[in-house]
C-alpha cells in the first residue's frame, strides 16, 4: 500500500504557486509594499528637507531606526533612492514625482492604486456581490486621482508619440488635410495630438473633464499643435458631439470601466457624431474569447470589479456585439488592444 510519502513523491509540485510567492515573478509582491511604506512615511520629502541618514529620518517621527535603515536600503536597491556611505539622496527624477510639494507628485495616485482591493476586502465583495469595493473610478470626483498619472505624460509628451504613431499605422488611418479627429476621455491627449503632429491640416477635438484637458492642452502646446486643437469639457456620456462631424473618434483605455448598456449608448452617440464612413477606434486590452490566455487583460478583471460598478474585461466578440447594436459595420480586431469599426449610412 502506498505511503503518504510515496504519494507525495508522485504528486505534481505547486511550481506555479511557489514561483508566484517566492520566485522571479514574486518580485513585485515584495517591492510594492516597500514602495507603499516609503510613500506613507514620506521618506523622499524628509530626505529632500536635509535628513540624509536613517537616524535623522527616523527621528522625525520617533520611528525605529533599524526599520527605517532597512526600508531606505531597499528603496536604494530599487533605484528609488541613491546612497553614499550612510547618506541618502533623491534621484533627479524623484524630485519631480515623489515630493508632495510638486505638481506632478505621484504618491497619492500610487497609494490609491496599490490599495485597489482595500486590504483584503475583494473576496468579501465578490461573495456578497457588492461593488465597487472602495472608490468608484467612473465617478467624476475620481478625475483628480488620475491627474498625476497623466501629468507625467503631459510633462514630456514626445516620449509617448511612437506608440500612437504605430497604432495609427496599424489602423491604416492616414493624417491628411481636413481630417477631423475626436479623442474621447483623452487624458493627456497624446493619441489625438500625435495625428496632429503628423500633418498640420489635422483638426483634433479633445474631450475630457476640465482637469484633464488642462494637461492635454499643455501637451498640445509642447508638441506645437495647439492651434489645431479644440477642447470639449464634460462628461463623455452627456457632452454634445454634434452630428456627422468627425472622420475618426477614439476611446482609449476607458471602455472597460463601464457596463454593456452604458457602452452601447455611448457608441450610438459616437455613431451620430461620425460622418458616414467614419472610423471608431477602441484602444484597450482585449481578452481572449475564453478569458484564460491573454494575461494582462484577464488580470484586469478582479481590479475592474473592485473599482467600478459595472466594468469588465471585454473580448473582441463582446465589443463586436455592442458595436453591432450601435449601428457600426466592418468591425475588426486590429490587434490585442485595438478594435476598428465603421459608421454605416
Amino acid at each position: 500500500m502506498p505511503t503518504q510519502l510515496d504519494e507525495a513523491e508522485t504528486t505534481p509540485g505547486p511550481d506555479v504557486l511557489m514561483d508566484l510567492l517566492f520566485g522571479s515573478v514574486a518580485v513585485p509582491l515584495v517591492k510594492l509594499p516597500i514602495l507603499r511604506a516609503g510613500l506613507e512615511l514620506e521618506v523622499w520629502a524628509k530626505i529632500a528637507a536635509g535628513r540624509r541618514t536613517a537616524k535623522e529620518v527616523a527621528a522625525i517621527e520617533g520611528a525605529d531606526e533599524g526599520g527605517v535603515r532597512r526600508l531606505l536600503d531597499a528603496l536604494t536597491v530599487m533605484k528609488l533612492l541613491e546612497k553614499e556611505a550612510d547618506k541618502y539622496t533623491l534621484p533627479a527624477w524623484a524630485e519631480y514625482y515623489l515630493l508632495p510639494s510638486k505638481p506632478a507628485y505621484l504618491g497619492t495616485f500610487v497609494l490609491e492604486w496599490l490599495s485597489w482591493e482595500r486590504h483584503g476586502q475583494l473576496a468579501d465583495a465578490i461573495r456578497k456581490g457588492k461593488r465597487p469595493v472602495g472608490a468608484d473610478y467612473t465617478h467624476h470626483e475620481m478625475v483628480d486621482h488620475f491627474v498625476p498619472f497623466y501629468a507625467v505624460r503631459a510633462l514630456a509628451p514626445q516620449r509617448y508619440l511612437e506608440r500612437h504613431y504605430a497604432c495609427w499605422r496599424a489602423l491604416q488611418i492616414e493624417p491628411r488635410e481636413g481630417l477631423r479627429v475626436l479623442d474621447v476621455a483623452c487624458g493627456a491627449g497624446i493619441a489625438g495630438l500625435s495625428l496632429a503632429r503628423l500633418h498640420p491640416g489635422v483638426e483634433v477635438v479633445l474631450q475630457d473633464w476640465p482637469q484633464m484637458l488642462g494637461l492635454a492642452l499643455e501637451a498640445a502646446r509642447k508638441l506645437g499643435v495647439d492651434q489645431q486643437v479644440t477642447a470639449l469639457p464634460g462628461d463623455m456620456s452627456l457632452v454634445d458631439y454634434g452630428e456627422d462631424m468627425f472622420d475618426v473618434a477614439r476611446l482609449g483605455y476607458v471602455t472597460y470601466f463601464y457596463d454593456p448598456d452604458y457602452l452601447v449608448k455611448l457608441f450610438r452617440r459616437l455613431h451620430r457624431a461620425l460622418a458616414v464612413g467614419g472610423i471608431l477606434v477602441i484602444d484597450a486590452p482585449l481578452s481572449d474569447e475564453g478569458r484564460c490566455e491573454r494575461e494582462e487583460a484577464v488580470l484586469d478583471g478582479p481590479w475592474l470589479y473592485a473599482v467600478s460598478p459595472g466594468g469588465d474585461v471585454y473580448s473582441f466578440s463582446d465589443y463586436k456585439h455592442l458595436l453591432d447594436d450601435a449601428g457600426f459595420v466592418s468591425i475588426t480586431e486590429v490587434s490585442e488592444e485595438l478594435v476598428k469599426a465603421i459608421r454605416s449610412l
